[in-house]
């Protein structure tokens, strides 16, 4: 009787030869032989079409059809088991998992899918910090060292759109987000009195900043300073009227320093002082020239 359900297995899992699909190197496959677990299980094939099934020892499952390992599968496993039923199918998209560590909102393992992005990797792991370095991520293939690791642009890859640039992620693979590197060095120019480099060693505004190069020269225009800063890959800059929060007693609403920041302070070409020389001189022109009428009368 158990020779006859076997054959009867046998005629089942050949009737799915039509449909069967062909097995690669890199397939996944998912092998279910029911009611027995330690049969079962997902196992890629290696580059020598190879699987490590305990009872395939190097044997090469590559360019065979998913039936015909079905097939010969069932035979090896009815002398361990009575009446093995063996169901195998290629895993289209296999689950990896995949380590994100350093600046990166959720740190650690994610599991995902073969043929994930880099960019959805990181998505998966809650995204970037601030002061990420997206233009050097490292990544450490399974089985290397730290000195093979490869470094990967963002910003390139954004820049120019090309996707075959964009790296493989593998199972086991490690991607760190390493922080960029910062200068603490403010630059201050223009209208202070001691223009040039100053380190950020602590939160600071710019009024404040200003005061750290020796303040505001005497024509210095605190309604239109310039500050030019970076985020992300572009350097931005913004006028800020500092004089009208001076006026309105909101010191505590100035805008903050950051590092890296150039900040610009432009000096008035025109004041009372020098209005008032015109219409001095002005005034002097016209009695010069008021006399100058009465004497040729």
């Amino acid at each position: 009787m158990g020779h006859r359900n076997l054959f009867v297995c046998f005629i089942l899992v050949c009737a799915f030869v039509v449909h069967a699909a062909v097995i690669k190197e890199g397939d996944v496959l998912d092998i279910q032989v029911q009611g027995n677990a330690q049969f079962s299980g997902r196992f890629t094939v290696k580059d020598n079409g190879t699987v490590d099934y305990p009872l395939l020892p190097d044997m090469p499952v590559a360019n065979l059809s998913t039936s015909e390992l079905m097939n010969d599968l069932t035979f090896r496993l009815a002398k361990h088991i009575e009446n093995p039923l063996v169901w195998i199918t290629i895993i289209d998209k296999p689950e990896i998992t995949v380590t994100v560590l350093g600046r990166i909102q959720k740190p650690g393992p994610v599991t995902t899918y073969l043929g994930v992005s880099i960019q959805e990797v990181i998505k998966l792991a809650g995204d970037v910090s601030e002061h990420a370095d997206v233009e050097r991520i490292k990544i450490i293939r399974k089985g290397r060292s730290d000195a093979d690791a490869e470094y990967f642009d963002f910003n390139e890859f954004l820049r120019k759109g090309q996707y075959t640039s964009l790296p493989t992620v593998m199972d086991g693979d490690v991607i760190i987000l390493i922080s960029e590197q910062r200068t603490k060095k403010v630059k201050v120019i223009g209208a202070v009195n001691k223009p040039g480099f100053f380190t950020l060693e602590e939160k600071m505004n710019l009024f404040e900043m200003i005061y750290l190069a020796g303040g505001p020269a005497e024509k210095a225009d605190l309604s239109r300073v310039r500050r030019f800063f970076k985020t992300d890959d572009k350097t931005l800059e913004e006028v800020i009227n500092i004089q009208n929060y001076l006026d309105k007693g909101k010191m505590d609403e100035i805008p903050m320093v950051n590092e890296g920041d150039v900040i610009i302070i432009y000096a008035r070409w025109f004041d009372w002082r020098m209005l008032l020389t015109i219409l001095n001189n002005v005034l002097l022109f016209i009695v010069t020239v008021q006399t100058l009428r009465g004497a040729l009368k």
